[in-house]
């Protein structure tokens, strides 16, 4: 599956609600896995469906510290989705003060900080890419509780949901953009006439 990127207007539509869950929904979500982790340079940990250019409610994720540095990282499916409670605080980095940019496979290159709330509640209809290939297609309502980098993943990828990519929240509340260049931040001077062709 190839992503799509900005300024294509597929990222800037409202997704639809998934209402048929046949055989092909099944196989779109393990492809949508597949892709997010055979993805690298830069490589990500999560991966929205109108990214791929379908423009439905569900998103692939690598949660937790330790399985996103697995060799075979598994993949939850966020269907449906909703953000039910969030934090009062929203932070630009880690909970504990650590710098944190996002990028997005959407918007190859640039990184920034992005506020973000520091906890959200969040239901959801869930399937792991595990229980897809083992043909348990059963779907779990789920209301998880997220915090820290697992919370900032979630609402990167639900605001793609939304029609929103990262670099809005950047031009909005006017941080910094930046380019990696030889291991260090490089920050762009003329973000807003960037920014404004996404």
């Amino acid at each position: 599956m190839k992503i799509i990127t900005a300024p294509n207007l597929a990222l800037r539509q409202k997704a639809k609600d998934v209402t048929v869950l046949d055989k092909k929904f099944f196989s779109f979500l393990h492809q949508l896995a597949d892709t997010l982790i055979k993805k690298e340079q830069p490589s990500g940990v999560g991966l929205a469906a109108p990214q791929i250019n379908k423009s439905i409610r569900v998103f692939a994720a690598i949660l937790g510290t330790t399985n996103q540095e697995a060799k075979k990282p598994m993949i939850e499916f966020f269907i449906n989705p909703k953000i039910t409670k969030y934090s009062d605080k929203k932070i630009l980095g880690l909970a504990d003060g650590t710098e944190r940019f996002e990028g997005c496979l959407s918007v190859p290159l640039f990184y920034g900080p992005v506020p973000r709330y520091e906890w959200i509640e969040v239901e959801y209809q869930s399937i792991t890419d595990l229980d897809i290939l083992n043909k348990k297609t059963d779907l779990k309502n789920k209301k998880t509780r997220f915090q820290d980098f697992d919370a900032r993943v979630i609402q990167h990828e639900y605001d793609h949901l939304e029609g929103i990519i990262f670099t809005d929240h950047i031009l909005r509340n006017n941080l910094p953009l930046y380019v990696e260049e030889d291991g260090k931040w490089v920050e762009i001077e003329n973000k807003k006439e960037i920014l404004s062709l996404l």
